[in-house]
């Protein structure tokens, strides 16, 4: 057995079908707790994630700088731009290193929801397969209403709002919410669910992030 499916078939199905026999009986519930979870204990590493990220932010206008300045010279360019990144301690991998770690959980929860074997177990008979009787009756379906495929497309346009400053870089990622809300039409309820639980966490996390002060000494 994978990490990938160990991870799936030994923490995640335990973890749901736990919370629905202990927390509260509901499988979409289960979901969003366990989502809350993860999201809590990789807090520290999206903290350094967007630290990393503001710090980039402020440093483009040197960059930017430095980039005219040594136009066609790509070894005093490249010394240029490593003194700046020592004088400042930062490492500009250092953003994508906390994303890196948490990508194989952030798939694993995926597969989890949209696996053979949480479809068995919420389709079982005396199981809700859903999240309400009104909405989400069916975690295995698509949501009918449309409305998690939006706010995941809204959640994800504010944070690129916020975090992405370039202007070009501005006009590629806007188009990207857009893409996201169509492909997620026909996805699963329970990995919308997931998704948007995600997205929406990630937001207020963002946000709260955002009103702390800017890295000193930059």
């Amino acid at each position: 057995m994978n990490p990938m499916h160990y991870m799936v078939e030994q923490i995640m199905i335990p973890f749901l079908e736990f919370s629905y026999a202990h927390i509260y009986p509901n499988y979409g519930v289960a979901i969003i707790i366990l989502t809350l979870t993860i999201k809590a204990l990789f807090y520290p590493l999206t903290k350094k994630q967007f630290q990393s990220m503001r710090t980039m932010q402020t440093l483009q206008p040197k960059i930017k700088e430095i980039n005219e300045k040594h136009k066609g010279k790509p070894e005093q360019l490249q010394k240029e731009m490593m003194a700046m990144y020592k004088e400042h301690s930062f490492n500009p991998l250092s953003g994508c290193l906390p994303l890196l770690v948490q990508l194989p959980v952030f798939f694993a929860i995926f597969m989890t929801v949209n696996g053979a074997t949480f479809k068995s177990i919420i389709l079982q008979p005396g199981i809700n397969p859903g999240l309400f009787t009104w909405w989400l009756s069916d975690l295995s379906k698509a949501d009918p209403t449309f409305i998690l495929p939006i706010v995941i497309g809204a959640a994800t346009y504010w944070s690129q709002k916020y975090t992405v400053t370039d202007p070009l870089q501005q006009k590629i990622f806007m188009v990207l919410p857009l893409i996201i809300v169509v492909f997620s039409f026909k996805l699963p309820a329970g990995v919308l669910l997931y998704w948007a639980t995600s997205q929406i966490v990630s937001t207020i996390q963002q946000v709260m992030m955002l009103r702390q002060p800017a890295p000193k000494g930059v």
